[in-house]
């Protein structure tokens, strides 16, 4: 047991550290507004594949038959993911990545109440002070700003933040279906919004080579993060799960920080301020959860 709970905790970090490359990645994109569809087209690919070419690897004979398994909600989960991947790149192309990452922690606390609604599911009085920390902290973040991007930028981050909540949702109220098949859905799902939007608008396919590689860097980069991140979830609670998925908010803003990356973003005061508001109402959220849930997930 206790190194089942050491596996699930190293590979849910190690997905975690993946992931927290994905947002610098974006800056290095040559004129990233103008290629987000080209972007979003080639990561949605390879994040399909990578996925795919796992539960192939997995399954073996029964690849096609976990496909049975899929039902209404995880195709719920799968088109509002893909969605929500269009909204991930919008928000870090308008605003900071500190941000973007900030308002992405917001979606635990979001799926707590998402869960109340839809699930049934207890809404403590806990969950109810960490979202009104939530909230102040957004304010704080976006008070007295002069930029109208930081407060579009905000906006992207929030319906991202609001698209994971509804995406855990939809995967937790059937554990029986395969929980990798919903993100490769979304991935493909994502490709044909993309080609769609292309084709309407009249731009072309092609985008700088530079962008190609970075787009399937970061597919892979996502892919394999929720590879390892699904693995080791069912060996821990959800506390730790939720506190975890901090780690790639903290690297992420620390890497576009880093001079030696030559991004070199450093967070304004409002941004800090607001942010370890939220970063303090996630980790009493994944306090709570933990004192919740003490055995591990199915």
């Amino acid at each position: 047991m206790k190194n089942s709970y050491l596996l699930g905790f190293f590979l849910v970090v190690v997905s975690g550290v993946i992931w927290s490359f994905g947002a610098p990645l974006v800056r290095y994109l040559e004129d990233a507004e103008t290629f987000r569809l080209q972007y979003l087209l080639y990561r949605g690919l390879i994040i399909t594949s990578v996925i795919l070419i796992f539960v192939l690897f997995r399954e073996g004979r029964n690849f096609f038959q976990t496909f049975k398994r899929i039902d209404s909600w995880s195709l719920i989960g799968s088109l509002v993911m893909s969605v929500t991947f269009f909204g991930w790149i919008y928000a870090l192309t308008t605003t900071t990545v500190a941000i973007t990452l900030l308002m992405l922690a917001v979606s635990p606390v979001l799926s707590a109440f998402l869960g109340y609604l839809i699930l049934g599911e207890r809404l403590s009085k806990s969950t109810l002070i960490n979202m009104l920390i939530v909230a102040i902290g957004i304010m704080i973040m976006v008070w007295d700003t002069e930029k109208s991007a930081t407060i579009i930028g905000v906006l992207y981050g929030f319906f991202v933040a609001l698209g994971f909540a509804i995406y855990t949702i939809t995967i937790r109220k059937n554990p029986e279906v395969p929980k990798l098949l919903t993100p490769a859905l979304a991935g493909f799902f994502c490709m044909v919004w993309a080609t769609i939007l292309i084709v309407v608008t009249g731009v072309s396919f092609e985008m700088p080579t530079a962008n190609i590689g970075i787009s399937m860097t970061h597919g892979l980069v996502v892919g394999v993060g929720l590879i390892l991140y699904g693995l080791g979830a069912k060996y821990l609670p959800s506390g730790e799960l939720v506190m975890l998925s901090l780690l790639e908010v903290v690297l992420g803003i620390f890497w576009a920080w880093l001079p030696a990356l030559g991004i070199h973003e450093v967070p304004s005061r409002n941004t800090l301020i607001g942010g370890l508001a939220i970063l303090f109402a996630i980790i009493m959220q994944g306090v709570y959860a933990r004192k919740k849930h003490l055995i591990p997930m199915p």
